[in-house]
Order: structure tokens, then C-alpha cells, then sequence
């Protein structure tokens, strides 16, 4: 008796495509930047200000507002679950394990992309509290596996 081949790939990165998952990426970053640009139109439309202090003070007041915290990181675990599902979708094979990876390289991008952004140093607008830090960091794979999760559910195989 023969052992039984396994299921998926062996190696941690075997049957991945690269080009689906920075596509997965892209679109995760993508979204939430426009989702997260119209969440803070919508709930504070005085921090487009050419007076740069009322920005800051708007954008402070909001920071310390838990609905705007909390409706940030929704939409920013929804935007992930989008990413991750067009990704593994173009993936077409291993949807779950390109979900996670796609968001472990949206994060790995946002995380670079954030620090080049120049804040200054003790903006209180810029201050986010911990629980919010700490939360978004643990959404971020559960919200990748469930994107690719839901690519392999609507998975249709090919018909040739």
C-alpha cells in the first residue's frame, strides 16, 4: 500500500502565485484607502480645511471618536476580505492559504507605505489608541483566510 499524496503542497510558499497575491494586495490597499477617505468625508467633512490647525484638531477629535475607530477597522477588514478574495480568485487553486498570504503582503506594503508618510512627531492627530492598534493587527489574517475562503466557495472549475 502506497502512502496517500498529500492534500496541498508541502512547502510554505509551494503552489503560491505571486502575481495574484500583489494583485490581492493591491486591491486590499486600494480600497481601504478610498473606503477610509470617504469614512472620514462622511463623518468629518470640516478636515478639508485650508487652515491647517482646524485640520489637525478635527482630525484629533475624530481619532478619539470610537465610532470612527471602529468603523475604520471594519471597513479595513472588509477591504481585506475583498483583496483576498480577487486575489485568490485570480489565484485559482490554494484560495485559503493565497487569501492569508495576501494579507500578510498588504500588511507588509501598508506598513511601509505608512512609514514613508511624514508625520510630524507628537501630532495628537496622529495618535491612534492601543486597543484600535492591537485589533486591526489581529483582524488582518482571519479577515485574508475568510476572503480566500470565500473565493473557494464561489470557485467554479473550468469547463475545458
Amino acid at each position: 500500500m502506497q502512502p496517500q499524496a498529500p492534500i496541498e503542497p508541502e512547502g510554505t510558499f509551494a503552489g503560491l502565485r505571486g502575481g495574484a497575491i500583489l494583485f490581492g494586495a493591491f486591491v486590499d490597499i486600494a480600497a481601504t484607502v478610498i473606503a477610509s477617505t470617504l469614512l472620514l468625508w462622511w463623518l468629518a467633512p470640516d478636515a478639508i480645511s485650508p487652515d491647517e490647525a482646524k485640520t489637525r484638531e478635527v482630525l484629533a477629535r475624530l481619532y478619539a471618536s470610537t465610532a470612527y475607530l471602529i468603523g475604520n477597522l471594519v471597513l479595513g477588514a472588509l477591504c481585506t476580505v475583498l483583496g483576498a478574495f480577487a486575489g485568490a480568485r485570480r489565484a485559482g487553486q490554494l484560495h485559503v492559504r493565497h487569501g492569508g498570504w495576501i494579507a500578510v503582503a498588504s500588511t507588509m506594503i501598508g506598513t511601509l507605505l505608512s512609514l514613508l508618510e511624514r508625520v510630524p512627531a507628537g501630532d495628537p492627530a496622529a495618535v491612534i489608541p492601543f486597543w484600535a492598534e492591537a485589533l486591526a493587527w489581529l483582524l488582518i489574517l482571519p479577515a485574508g483566510v475568510t476572503g480566500g475562503a470565500l473565493a473557494k466557495a464561489l470557485h467554479r472549475p473550468s469547463r475545458f
